[in-house]
């Protein structure tokens, strides 16, 4: 197995980060969460991470926003499931 070198991984990173930039650009709107007061979340997308804004309207390459979208959703049905499985009593 060879091992990449600091400069291959850094070529790498770079182009993904390029690769991602060039993405269409889409709106995306994180919502504040009274459970976490953070005024940013992060998200990485490809190893290429990111802080985001919450609470405002913002402008991300569209997959970043898939990521955030998918990782919102999942997030939101394990709530769901949580709260059906709460013992009263």
């Amino acid at each position: 197995m060879t091992r990449k070198s600091e400069v291959a991984i850094e070529k790498e990173f770079t182009s993904e980060y390029e690769r991602q930039q060039a993405e269409p650009k889409v709106r995306l709107f994180i919502p504040k969460d009274p459970l976490n007061p953070a005024n940013a979340v992060w998200v990485s997308v490809n190893g290429v991470g990111r802080y985001l804004a919450v609470g405002k309207q913002i402008e991300v390459p569209a997959s970043v926003a898939e990521a955030w979208q998918e990782s919102y959703t999942a997030t939101q049905e394990a709530y769901a499931r949580m709260s059906l499985n709460v013992e009263i009593g």
